[in-house]
């Protein structure tokens, strides 16, 4: 019999996207995986028809009124029994928590059977469900160093192993030529962030464009305002590329010169692993301020521009895009220290560390 893993992640793609990358790899490697998510992650694997998955509901009893957190404990109680199900049905070798409150259900049940856990954090802090689970996973994995949350755990179960991205990244790194006549600017906001992104980049890219610069904007938005920003770029004859989603964003951000991005943990990784220098622009109300932590941990690696959304506004973008676009070695000197910092193997590492919880 095939030797098992469970892996649970909530449904957004910092938590989600990990998760597959991971058991595509482990499937690879003749492991039995499949998946336990929400509803929001069911629209993940829709394209993974051959990993078998389960839909929980979960929720959080943080920031809520009494009513709202007995109702919160109640739904957490009964994806707990729920679990204990799925644990007893699959008899996994073992269970891999990625994050996400759907994640802690199935993570906490493993404890009553006596089924190793470990889990993967993707930000610079513990996410809620991780931050409990801490304290009972027996390896914790992480993207990058934490400071934060680390001083009652044990230093022996903690293992930075950096992103786990998809392959085709990793195994794609390319040098990129800074001499292209036309400049490729990539805009990535997510449907939490994309709407002002949609209301002053255009703005920007006709300043820069009317300056006599040859420029290409590709573009994610959301619906409502697709047709309105593929206008306004066609009427002032400027090359554009609109999306609301994108399986292929990896070969998008390569083909950049320069990215404008929210910060979630991935995304912000996948534009240093592809030499992409960006400018770095936080959700304000992310959880945990972690796309803030993000954005500061790669502006002091030197890999971006922190531009927070108070000063996001046309004026102030307009000139740290003509001033990054006017200094190339900047841009080189960017893309030298993205090659240099960043070659961490997250598969191979995590692969060596969980290999002793799995049955042989």
């Amino acid at each position: 019999m095939n030797k098992k893993i469970i892996f649970s992640a909530g449904g957004t793609g910092g938590h989600i996207l990990p998760a597959i990358n991971l058991m595509k790899h482990f499937s690879d490697r003749g492991y039995e995986v499949l998946i336990v998510t929400d509803n929001r992650g069911s629209n993940f694997i829709k394209s993974y028809s051959q990993f078998k998955s389960y839909i929980l509901k979960s929720d959080t009893p943080t920031n809520k009124n009494l009513l709202r957190k007995f109702i919160a404990f109640f739904i957490i109680i009964n994806s707990i029994i729920k679990s204990l199900i799925i644990l007893k049905k699959e008899k996994p070798d073992l269970i891999f928590g990625l994050g996400g409150y759907v994640s802690f259900p199935i993570s906490f049940a493993s404890k009553f059977l006596n089924l190793p856990l470990v889990i993967y954090e993707n930000n610079l802090i513990f996410g809620r469900a991780n931050k409990y689970l801490s304290f009972i996973s027996k390896k914790i994995f992480l993207a990058k160093k934490i400071s934060i949350n680390t001083h009652k755990l044990s230093n022996k179960k903690i293992y930075e192993v950096g992103p786990i991205l998809n392959k085709n990244i990793i195994n794609n790194r390319i040098a990129k030529k800074n001499n292209k006549e036309i400049f490729t600017i990539i805009v990535l906001g997510g449907s939490q962030g994309a709407e002002i992104f949609g209301k002053i980049i255009p703005q920007v890219i006709k300043k820069i464009k009317d300056e006599g610069c040859k420029i290409k904007i590709i573009q994610q938005c959301i619906l409502s305002q697709r047709k309105e920003i593929e206008n306004f770029y066609n009427q002032n004859y400027i090359n554009n590329y609109i999306f609301e989603f994108e399986e292929n964003l990896a070969e998008l951000i390569s083909s950049a010169d320069l990215g404008i991005t929210r910060c979630g943990a991935s995304t912000t990784a996948e534009f240093a692993y592809m030499f992409t220098p960006f400018i770095a622009v936080p959700l304000p109300n992310s959880i945990d301020n972690h796309q803030y932590l993000n954005a500061r941990y790669y502006e002091k690696e030197g890999c971006c521009w922190l531009l927070e959304q108070n000063k996001f506004n046309e004026k102030n973008l307009y000139n740290l895009v003509l001033k990054v676009m006017k200094n190339k070695s900047t841009l080189e000197d960017i893309q030298k220290n993205m090659e240099k910092k960043f070659k961490y193997d997250a598969y191979s590492s995590i692969e060596k560390e969980v290999k002793e919880f799995i049955k042989v």
